[in-house]
């Protein structure tokens, strides 16, 4: 039997800028395992410390993914050393985190899941070739992941590259 911990979705701030983390400690209290730099928690699961473990890395690989996406098309989502960009809306983080937490528990489709996740990984883009090849629950899965990583930022001041855009 190992031992539980609390995997947490958190928002903090370091040095005046704000980031998301997913993390997850022994403790019941969150908010003492970063010190003094989270603000607020917004979910907080209890995993076995392997189950932990794993969520915590598909979570934050997809997020990832996420933010590497958001590069290609000339949007910045800057990852910070504490935790990902405070720019993802909450509703999008919150969604990824249940998405994985609630998945976790059936071992058969959890491990079909992570192959997505990392084939998703490796291809950098959407691909609807490899969706059609899906069925059942594994494309429901696949179309929900999918929707989860076409957030684009809305405000255009993000754009890394404005020299297309039109002056009016």
């Amino acid at each position: 039997m190992t031992k539980s911990v609390n995997l947490y979705l958190a928002s903090g701030v370091f040095k005046g800028v704000g980031f998301w983390v997913v993390n997850f400690t022994e403790e019941e209290n969150i908010f003492n395992s970063l010190g003094s730099k989270l603000l607020e928690c917004y979910r907080k699961e209890l995993f076995g410390l392997d189950g932990a473990i794993e969520v915590k890395g598909a979570i934050n690989t997809t997020l990832d993914i996420l933010c590497l996406d958001s590069k290609y098309d000339q949007y910045k989502l800057d990852n910070y050393n504490t935790g990902f960009s405070s720019e993802i809306p909450i509703n999008t983080i919150e969604d990824i985190f249940d998405l994985w937490a609630y998945n976790y528990s059936n071992q058969t489709l959890w491990k079909k899941y992570i192959g997505l996740l990392n084939l998703r990984k490796k291809i950098k883009t959407n691909n609807n070739y490899i969706n059609i090849g899906l069925k059942g629950d594994t494309y429901e899965f696949a179309m929900k992941l999918d929707g989860l990583l076409s957030f684009k930022p809305i405000n255009s001041s993000s754009r890394k590259d404005r020299s297309n855009e039109l002056m009016w």
